[in-house]
C-alpha cells in the first residue's frame, strides 16, 4: 500500500481517476479493478473514449488498456496527469498518437502492455519499456477450493470429448461479454468474477487475454486458445503457450487430473509489475 503521508497529501492536492468503459467486454473492467489494487481510493471514473473532455480538478490517471476507438478525442485533457502503464495502441490509432508525439514525450517513460506498442512508441523517439499488464498482479483468494473447469469464451467443441466427462470437475461455460450498465455494476461484477475464478477454478480454457492473465497470476492452470496476433502476443511474452489447434489435443491431458497441465509460475514477474506500478504512482504523487 502507498504510505499514509502520501495518501494525506493527495487528498489535499490531487484527485485520483480510473478508467471506465462502455464496450461489451468485461475484460476492460478487469483491467480497472486490477489497477485499483495499487492506487488510493478513486474519486472519479473517466470514460476512455472521452478523456479530452474532462474539465475538473487535476487528477492522476493510470492509462492502462486498449486505446483508442475515437481518435478525435486524443490527446487527453490537460487536467489529467497520466501514468502510462499497460498502454496498448491499436493500429488504427497510431497515426493520431504519432501526430501528438509531444504529449507522450511529456509523460515518458511509456509503460507498454506489449512489444508491438513498445516498438511503435520507441519509433517515435519516446522512452518506453514493456510494463506488461496490471491484470497480472492478482493474488488467489485465501479460501481457494477448486471444483470447476471454466470454458471462458470457449466451447465444448474446443476440448476433446473424453475431457468433458473424465475429470470430476464441474464444467462451466462463461462469457466475458457484458451489457451496458452503470460503471459500479460493471466493476462489481468484474471483481466478483475474478474472485470466483480464484476460488473455484481447477483449470481455465479461454480465448480472452484478460481472463488468462489474471488466472495465471492466481496460480490457476490455464490454457489460452485465442488467435495469435499483435494483441495476444502479451500472453506468449508472459510465458503462456498459445494453443491454436481445435479441439485441443488429448495428449495435453492425462486420464488423471493430477497430471494435467500445471499452473505457470509468474510469481517473480508479478512482483516486478506490482512494484513498478506502485513506485510510479508514489513518485507521481510525491512530485
Amino acid at each position: 500500500m502507498l504510505a499514509a503521508g502520501i495518501l494525506e497529501r493527495i487528498g489535499a492536492a490531487m484527485k485520483i481517476g480510473a478508467l471506465s468503459w462502455n464496450g461489451n467486454n468485461i475484460g476492460d473492467d478487469i483491467q480497472t479493478i486490477a489497477v485499483m489494487q495499487h492506487i488510493p481510493p478513486v474519486d472519479v471514473f473517466l470514460n476512455r473514449e472521452e478523456l479530452n473532455s474532462y474539465d475538473g480538478p487535476e487528477l492522476l490517471l493510470v492509462m492502462n488498456g486498449w486505446f483508442l476507438r475515437d481518435v478525435r478525442n486524443w490527446p487527453p485533457s490537460k487536467a489529467i496527469r497520466p501514468i502510462f502503464f499497460g498502454f496498448h495502441v491499436r493500429r488504427g490509432a497510431r497515426e493520431t498518437v504519432a501526430r501528438h508525439v509531444d504529449y507522450l514525450r511529456r509523460f515518458q517513460p511509456i509503460g507498454c502492455r506489449d512489444r508491438g506498442t513498445f516498438e511503435f512508441v520507441r519509433s517515435l523517439g519516446v522512452e518506453a519499456y514493456i510494463s506488461y499488464c496490471s491484470t497480472m498482479t492478482f493474488d488467489a483468494p485465501e479460501d481457494r477450493s477448486p471444483d470447476s473447469l471454466y470454458l471462458v469464451e470457449a466451447s465444448l467443441d474446443d476440448v476433446p470429448k473424453r475431457l468433458r466427462r473424465s475429470h470430476g470437475l464441474i464444467v462451466r461455460e462463461v462469457s466475458h461479454r457484458f451489457i451496458d450498465v452503470p460503471t459500479a455494476t460493471r466493476l462489481g461484477y468484474a471483481k466478483e468474477l475474478v474472485r470466483t475464478y480464484g476460488r473455484t477454478a481447477g483449470m481455465v480454457i479461454t480465448s480472452r487475454i484478460h481472463c488468462a492473465l489474471p488466472c495465471v497470476a492466481m496460480g490457476i492452470p490455464t490454457l489460452f486458445i485465442g488467435q495469435r496476433n499483435y494483441r495476444t502476443e502479451l500472453v506468449e511474452e508472459a510465458g503462456l503457450p498459445l494453443n491454436e489447434r481445435r479441439p485441443l489435443p488429448m495428449k495435453l491431458f492425462s486420464p488423471t487430473i493430477s497430471e494435467w497441465p500445471k499452473a505457470h509460475d509468474i510469481g517473480a514477474l508479478k512482483e516486478k509489475i506490482r512494484g513498478d506500478l506502485r513506485q510510479r504512482v508514489a513518485a507521481a504523487l510525491a512530485g
